[in-house]
């Protein structure tokens, strides 16, 4: 099942194996999307996830989290922001667009405005960014779950008819099975989905899924 920041923290503090493996794989398309919407080379990205990853091996960072004092998200966020911005400053790392002023920053001015600012707030403009991205990488969690713990042929049927949103009676048609069958299947999932989805709400109050449940 959903496996909570704090336990999955916890475990790879005891030096865990499977739950390193298991935060790179949540989490690197998360960073990847960001790293991209900063200005960092898709090879590059891969160099900021290792500098967060042995930041998080050091203890350091893991020892700095404390989930009393505020949200996983919130935590992560800030990692992740300061390992791009040390990343997009050294310009010995990959080339950086550079401004017709000589004097000024190497940073590229979209980067720049996200990085900037040292408040983590709904105000700010990273924070907007890495919350919605991280919303994403909720739900690819969620619907990863909910595809790992139902039939291959009931998830199928909940993609096309719920996620892709195609007429019921097409994919009956489809599948040669009747419309009673797929509100079976379909509901099977919800049901699932919710206790998914509750679950994540555990850490995350806010979570939206963006479907009816």
């Amino acid at each position: 099942m959903y496996t909570t920041k704090k336990t999955l923290l916890q475990r790879m503090q005891n030096c865990d194996e499977i739950s390193w493996e298991e935060f790179y794989s949540i989490y690197w398309p998360l960073v990847l999307d960001i790293g991209q919407k900063l200005g960092i080379p898709h090879d590059n990205c891969g160099d900021l996830m290792q500098e967060i990853m042995f930041d998080l091996f050091k203890g350091e960072a893991l020892l700095r989290y404390d989930p009393a004092k505020g949200r996983f998200r919130t935590y992560f966020g800030v990692l992740v922001r300061h390992k791009a911005a040390d990343m997009l400053k050294d310009s010995a790392r990959f080339p950086v667009p550079a401004k017709d002023d000589a004097s000024s920053d190497p940073v590229p001015e979209l980067a720049a405005s996200f990085l900037a600012p040292d408040k983590q707030n709904e105000n700010n403009p990273f924070q907007r960014l890495f919350d919605e991205e991280y919303r994403k990488c909720l739900l690819a969690a969620a619907m990863n779950e909910l595809r790992n713990n139902v039939e291959p042929k009931t998830y199928a049927i909940f993609e096309m008819v719920v996620l892709q949103e195609r007429p019921v009676k097409e994919v009956a048609r489809c599948l040669g099975i009747s419309r009673s069958a797929i509100d079976v299947y379909c509901s099977r999932c919800r049901k699932k989905l919710q206790k998914i989805v509750s679950e994540i709400r555990i850490e995350n109050p806010d979570f939206t899924i963006g479907i009816p449940l």
